[in-house]
């Protein structure tokens, strides 16, 4: 079996490294457009404590604890400068998104899978006649590779404007901070990921972004100014943003289907989430190790992928379902902005009681793909 995996990010790489476990005989190999230090991101949210937990991408890699990874049980919601501590409910994981894939990809080395970077994929007929599986792990970036077109996938993009900050100041729980400026309604999303760094994500609407005048702004100006709005939790420390990152509106993309004929999709590159649900790695790790197990115990590729498809689309869509609950809910937040810190807290709460838990589908799913 000959398997090529486009883009080395936390789904591929996962999904290669336990498949070639289990398949040493297999020729699986990986493409990178990017550099081996172009890495985006800052921080992320992983479930539970590695190596025990199978969802948390940190129980593949070897001594996880060298990344730093910090364990958050409490929830502050501040709002009102009044803050609402609560339980999470269960341990969350934060940890550093560039030390995590430049784990994942040693991994992967070591086990004799060869990654290959600033490789562009080939064209559709190449990968087609050269391939027995072509793995799409690349994220949202489809613009250099051509797909069947049963994968053509739906784009919708949300009302907010967001940023994916770093910050040195250290955040103990999972904050959410609702601050109103002179030029409207700015929501923070924050945790630690080291013992040095956080990640802050700002979120506002279309129009605090235009009357602020963030585009307008040097990327140095626009972060000082963010700094400014959230001066009482930041408390002097800087936010700090990557190269190529900017201010964006976020994108959901999403499918009917996880395969065509030798193409199949994960990670991202089959479905994303609002970044406020916190699901994004856990459903890449967990898609990834449903297509390994589906390769793994079906009579050939066809009806892994068949397999596959019944079980990961379900899923996936569950689990766009309640992001986008999400997204809507902070995108009308200016309707509830005038509520208490309690009443604010309990609609929070409310956001997703209505969909059925995408933490049982999960697990059901991790279960299958673990054989438990």
């Amino acid at each position: 079996m000959k398997i090529l995996v486009i883009g080395a990010g936390p789904a591929g790489l996962i999904f290669a490294n336990q498949l070639k476990k289990s398949q040493p005989g297999w020729d699986i190999s990986i493409v990178e457009k990017n550099t081996p230090d172009e890495v985006l991101g800052w921080g992320v949210v992983l479930p539970g404590r590695p190596p025990h937990h199978p969802a948390n991408p940190l129980s593949y890699i070897d001594e996880p604890e060298r990344l730093h990874p910090q364990f958050l049980e409490e929830f502050k919601l501040v709002h009102n400068n009044q803050p609402n501590l609560m339980s999470t409910g269960v341990t969350l994981c934060g940890a550093e998104r560039r030390g995590l894939v430049h784990a994942l990809r040693a991994k992967c080395v070591a086990a004799g899978i060869p990654i290959s970077y600033e490789t562009p994929p080939a064209s559709k007929e190449e990968l087609e006649a050269e391939y027995d599986l072509v793995v799409v792990a690349n994220g949202l970036n489809y613009k250099t590779l051509e797909l069947p077109p049963a994968l053509a996938p739906h784009v919708d993009f949300g009302s907010n404007k967001y940023m994916w900050y770093g910050t040195t100041q250290l955040f103990d729980q999972m904050n959410l901070v609702f601050r109103s400026s002179d030029h409207g309604i700015f929501v923070g999303h924050s945790y630690k990921y080291s013992d040095k760094m956080s990640t802050f994500v700002v979120e506002c609407s279309e129009q605090t972004f235009a009357r602020a005048e963030l585009e307008a702004r040097p990327e140095r100006d626009a972060a000082a100014y963010v700094a400014k709005v959230f001066q009482a939790e930041l408390g002097g420390h800087e936010l700090i943003s990557q190269p190529g990152q900017g201010w964006r509106n976020f994108m959901t993309l999403s499918h009917d289907l996880a395969y065509d004929g030798k193409f199949v999709l994960i990670g991202d590159a089959l479905q994303t989430g609002h970044f406020s649900i916190g699901h994004g790695t856990t459903m890449a790790v967990v898609v990834a190790l449903l297509l390994a197990k589906t390769l793994n115990t079906d009579a050939g590729v066809p009806a892994a992928l068949e397999n596959f498809n019944a079980r990961a689309v379900p899923l996936v869509q569950l689990f766009k379902e309640h992001a986008n609950s999400s997204r809507l809910w902070f995108e009308t937040v200016g309707e509830r902005i005038a509520l208490s810190n309690e009443e604010l807290t309990a609609s929070f709460d409310a956001r997703r009681k209505d969909l059925p838990p995408l933490q049982d589908a999960l697990m059901a799913s991790l279960g299958y793909a673990l054989g438990r």
